[in-house]
């Protein structure tokens, strides 16, 4: 069955790695670069319109260790290596009510916002900064009150996503962004949180064990043309809604550091890869934008 767009359960500048744990002068990607006339640099906005969150950057994917090529049958993990997608903004936002809809689809938020601004660009003649295709996490928070941490990861090569690199981690792309399978992508969207500074009580609540986010709470998927928004509802699972209130408690005093990935189940969508990183750098709930 074709899945719907909304379903429950259901060369630019690289970002410089970040190696001081309290570090973050990178806070959002540039989709700049010297060749852009004065008209490109006009609209470099995706990354900054609205503003992206100062509390979060990217890190080295390279820290984590991932699935190798024979894990069926050696159970060896490797390093993880460089991220596959850009990570280029993040909102973290406090709404009167859960947008459950996703963000991607609203008309004043940065998605949309960059369509229009394509368009509008083309129509011209000229270049805009909308990647080819964007990938966002978007974690419902328990309240109240309500947040949303949304986070951004342009894909700047098709090819790296819908199966014609000759990758394995493109094969396995292409079935669960283009696929009809939500049961699928229930399977294989993983998370690999850690503690990364703060409260010894809290590391050992989070863990650094990598989990299957579809077996712990409800997620949608909402896919269109250009993007594809993965929403992990927190609020829909009693035990996640407990560890979430205890690290909201300490936001100030932690830095949180998530990984995630797509699970390969057998060797022919093996090695894993990481596709996007983020850090949480002591967030302050007074200072979060307000939607």
């Amino acid at each position: 069955m074709e899945s719907p767009k909304v379903s429950p359960k259901s060369s630019l500048n690289e970002l410089k790695d970040l190696d001081d744990i309290d570090g973050g002068s990178d806070r959002t990607a540039s989709f700049s670069n010297s060749t852009f006339n004065a008209a490109d640099e006009q609209d470099n906005t995706i990354a900054t319109e609205p503003p992206s969150c100062e509390f979060c950057c990217t890190f080295d994917a390279n820290s984590y260790r991932v699935r190798g090529k024979n894990y069926k049958r050696d159970k060896k993990k490797i390093e993880a290596g460089p991220s596959l997608f850009r990570y280029f903004a993040a909102d973290i936002v406090e709404v009167d009510k859960h947008v459950r809809g996703g963000f991607c689809n609203l008309p004043n938020e940065r998605v949309q916002l960059a369509l229009k601004r394509e368009k509008e660009m083309h129509s011209k003649g000229l270049r805009s900064d909308m990647p080819p295709y964007i990938v966002a996490v978007n974690i419902i928070m328990p309240g109240p009150p309500c947040y949303h941490m949304v986070f951004y990861y342009a894909v700047d090569d098709m090819s790296m996503i819908d199966g014609t690199d000759g990758t394995p981690s493109s094969k396995l792309a292409n079935k669960f962004f283009f696929g009809d399978s939500d049961e699928f992508r229930e399977e294989t969207f993983k998370l690999i949180p850690r503690i990364a500074k703060g409260n010894r009580i809290v590391k050992k609540a989070v863990g650094t064990t990598p989990v299957i986010i579809g077996k712990k709470i409800t997620n949608t998927y909402i896919r269109g043309n250009r993007f594809c928004e993965i929403i992990c509802d927190v609020t829909s699972s009693s035990v996640a809604n407990k560890v979430c209130c205890l690290v909201n408690s300490y936001a100030k005093t932690l830095v949180v550091e998530m990984g995630y990935v797509l699970e390969g189940a057998d060797s022919t969508v093996l090695p894993e890869r990481v596709f996007g990183c983020i850090r949480l750098n002591h967030i302050d709930i007074t200072k979060l934008r307000r939607l």
